[in-house]
């Protein structure tokens, strides 16, 4: 094995570790390499916002400059636009209207709903538990940066939409997400329907009143992801609007357009990023995995040994990588870095530290990572 020469006692842990020659680390590195590709989000829900601010006198051509295509192309159910071309979309809205609480009150009181295809799913399943799971699915056609988590305890049900990474979140856009979710929930599921709390992961901002007007329950703050908290029971819940043969058609046109935008992934690819899912979970296991992927966790094992990893390994070094982006963009605590990594506890994250580089999380942002 090659290794290069150079004295430890002279470089940080952070170069050390890059400049070891390892294979694992070469292939996980040419993986980042080639996933690190423009990010997508559908484009419902920047029709329904350029329709608005075209509604309050903003000139076409300002918003086609900033989304880099035609009002029509947004009217393509497949149609998907760039992440931070949407993003620039809520600049120029906020922008324009002087309105800071913008997207709580489109959120909450839609100028107009087009609501994309996984939407039309969601409401066409039988239950609310199955309609989140098929949600948990496919919200990569709905987002690329982000990714929902659906867990329960004894009491509640938690739909957590959780940042793949850091640039992908947009204070507006989660405004508008959570307090489109509330309204629809209303209006398809339930009028009575109770949401117990709200979580944003961004700081209360200055219009932090608008909140208390548009959730009809506590917000919260500062957390590490967006959350909506509700009673576990109505996750039985029948949809009302259902209907089994729409959502037949539906789930054949959206499996289609899956594969259509992601046409190679190996086996190892679709456990990376199910892994990646489930980091913040309390529980990464091969059989879950497995029946996720539709196969015995024999078979799991077998494929991945064919393309050259292990499952302890690869999950291993999916934490391994995740702690050094998240140590290294010095923005969260320990603590919360250990959550998202799936560690029941800051001390479980430390030794595991340890073990993959000699020394405590601590003392590596002691000596590599600058204030």
């Amino acid at each position: 094995m090659l290794q290069a020469e150079i004295t430890a006692s002279k470089l940080s842990t952070n170069t050390c570790y890059n400049l070891v020659f390892n294979p694992f680390r070469v292939w996980i590195m040419a993986k980042k390499k080639k996933n690190s590709k423009t990010l997508y989000v559908n484009s419902s829900t920047a029709k329904t916002l350029a329709s608005y601010l075209i509604h309050k006198g903003l000139d076409l051509k300002s918003i086609e400059k900033v989304l880099a295509c035609t009002l029509d192309d947004l009217s393509d159910v497949e149609h998907r636009i760039p992440m931070n071309h949407y993003h620039s979309l809520w600049t120029l809205a906020l922008n324009y209207t002087k309105e800071p609480a913008l997207a709580l009150l489109l959120g909450s009181k839609p100028f107009r709903d087009e609501m994309g295809l996984v939407g039309h799913i969601f409401f066409n399943n039988d239950t609310l538990n199955a309609a989140l799971k098929q949600y948990e699915r496919y919200y990569a056609l709905v987002h690329e940066g982000m990714h929902i988590q659906v867990k329960t305890d004894a009491k509640f049900a938690y739909i957590n939409y959780i940042c793949d990474l850091d640039e992908a979140y947009s204070q507006a856009d989660m405004e508008y997400t959570l307090a489109i979710s509330i309204y629809r929930a209303t209006l398809h599921i339930r009028d009575g329907i109770e949401i117990e709390h709200i979580y944003f992961q961004h700081s209360p901002p200055d219009h932090h009143s608008n909140y208390n007007e548009v959730f009809p329950c506590p917000v919260r703050f500062n957390h590490t992801h967006c959350s909506i908290v509700f009673k576990k029971q109505y996750l039985d819940f029948k949809l009302p609007k259902r209907s089994s043969y729409l959502h037949q058609v539906l789930t054949h046109h959206i499996e289609a357009l899956f594969k259509k935008i992601r046409p190679d992934e190996t086996l190892t690819d679709k456990v990376i990023n199910l892994v990646e899912k489930k980091l913040a979970k309390d529980n990464i296991d091969a059989e879950h995995i497995a029946d996720k992927l539709c196969m015995s966790r024999h078979t799991l094992y077998r494929k991945l040994k064919q393309e050259g990893i292990s499952f302890h390994d690869l999950v291993d070094q999916v934490r391994k990588d995740k702690a050094f982006y998240y140590l290294n963009l010095n923005k969260r605590s320990l603590s919360d870095i250990a959550f998202l990594l799936g560690f029941s506890e800051l001390s479980s994250f430390s030794r595991a530290f340890k073990r993959w580089t000699g020394i405590s999380p601590a003392k590596y942002i002691k000596q590599n990572v600058k204030n």
